[in-house]
């Protein structure tokens, strides 16, 4: 039995490795389309932004890896899906935003930054990297000091536009006027934590570990770490979600949730408010960056040991650093697609997980996870119209391969 005041540090560590860029721009911008809408389209975003990262830290917490937990599919799978998960969160998408984003917000608050773009990288990079080479010291680094001071910050925004109210026009906006459930289902998908917190189950094994908690109890205290930390990112969201729907009063036309930010702090605050803003990104930013590059320079270096653990960090940094230079727009296009392949086989894989394996579900895994990857496929190439149709064929096969495993 571990003391109250760990397992608080371990689930503002948990909230501060999710707690990124991604979750700083969709919720905003959530509130801002959905308007009159957004109780609807937050419940949605609240289901794969919140639950399913939750689910999947303790899915990888029972099956020990993200290979193992897909193992069960095929070994094949194992490492292609593996290995695509590793790159999509890691150095090819979610990286890369942590440094364009908050690097967006630093050029709002401070306008001479504009052309500063790639030395900002650079040190943003260096210093991420340089604290993931000690992944069993995140919780004393992220989770006692860089995480409680991100949650102030946020509520000091949140209290300057509770003070600031303004007339917002409520009329939804966008694909959250017709399916507004569906559109926050989607949009969740884009925060990348249910894919990251199949990663990130090493990382949270490993200071569970340094903090002295005994193997029998490594399980519960990850469960207690995850559900605390999904409590305190439905707390902040909640507040983002309510900054955006306000922040109709201030602009027209945002393109994405920075701007709408960005809009608000300075409504509410001035130049101050957008400096506030800035620092809000860099934490959040940093803290996603510094545990995404000491998961996946873990997971590369178990894979690949020729190379140390150390080299591919510097590796994945370096090339988030040229990927960054995209910007965040172009990185949000080019994620999209990716996320809604990948996310229905994730999906799946967490799911099937708590089912008690009582006996091996080879077919189980095998047809649902087939299906969800061919259904999602139609999704994105326009032959499915609704991005709800995979789970359809997912769960029927899941259903059609658990008859064929009681069987054999």
């Amino acid at each position: 039995m571990i003391s109250a005041k760990k397992r608080v540090l371990l689930s503002f560590t948990v909230f501060a490795m999710f707690f990124g860029a991604g979750n700083l721009i969709f919720p905003p911008y959530l509130g801002y389309l959905a308007g009159g809408n957004t109780a609807s389209a937050f419940l949605g975003f609240i289901i794969t932004a919140i639950g399913l990262p939750v689910l999947s830290l303790i899915a990888i917490e029972k099956a020990g890896s993200l290979e193992a937990l897909s193992s069960r599919v095929h070994p094949v799978f194992a490492h292609a899906f593996t290995v695509a998960i590793y790159l999509a969160i890691g150095p090819c998408l979610a990286i890369p935003r942590t440094a364009s984003t908050s690097f967006e917000m630093v050029a709002n608050a401070i306008p001479s930054f504009q052309g500063l773009s790639i030395p900002y990288s650079a040190l943003f990079f260096t210093l991420s990297a340089i604290i993931a080479l000690k992944p069993e010291k995140l919780t004393k680094r992220l989770g006692r000091i860089l995480s409680p001071l991100l949650v102030l910050l946020i509520i000091i925004l949140f209290a300057a536009s509770l003070s600031n109210l303004g007339t917002a026009d409520t009329e939804p906006m966008g694909a959250y006027i017709a399916v507004p459930f569906s559109t926050g289902f989607q949009e969740g998908y884009q925060t990348m934590d249910a894919l990251a917190g199949l990663v990130f189950g090493i990382v949270l094994a490993i200071n569970i570990e340094a903090l002295g908690i005994k193997e029998d109890e490594r399980t519960k205290e990850a469960t207690a770490a995850s559900i605390g930390g999904g409590m305190l990112l439905l707390i902040i969201y909640s507040m983002i979600v309510f900054i955006g729907l306000n922040a109709r009063a201030y602009i027209q036309n945002a393109a994405n949730g920075a701007d709408v930010l960005s809009a608000s702090a300075y409504a509410v605050s001035g130049s101050y408010g957008r400096i506030i803003l800035a620092i809000i990104f860099i934490l959040a930013c940093f803290n996603t960056s510094t545990s995404l590059l000491s998961s996946c320079g873990e997971y590369f270096h178990m894979l690949i040991p020729k190379l140390s653990r150390g080299m591919w960090i510097a590796l994945f940094a370096i090339i988030s650093g040229v990927i960054s230079k995209v910007g965040l727009n172009a990185i949000i296009s080019l994620s999209s697609p990716v996320l809604s392949l990948l996310y229905p086989a994730a999906i799946m894989l967490i799911a099937l997980s708590l089912i008690p394996q009582k006996r091996e579900l080879k077919w189980t895994y095998r047809i649902s996870i087939a299906l969800a990857l061919i259904s999602s496929l139609l999704t994105i190439i326009g032959i499915f119209p609704s991005p709800f149709l995979w789970l359809i064929p997912a769960i029927i096969g899941a259903m059609l391969g658990y008859a064929i495993d009681r069987k054999a």
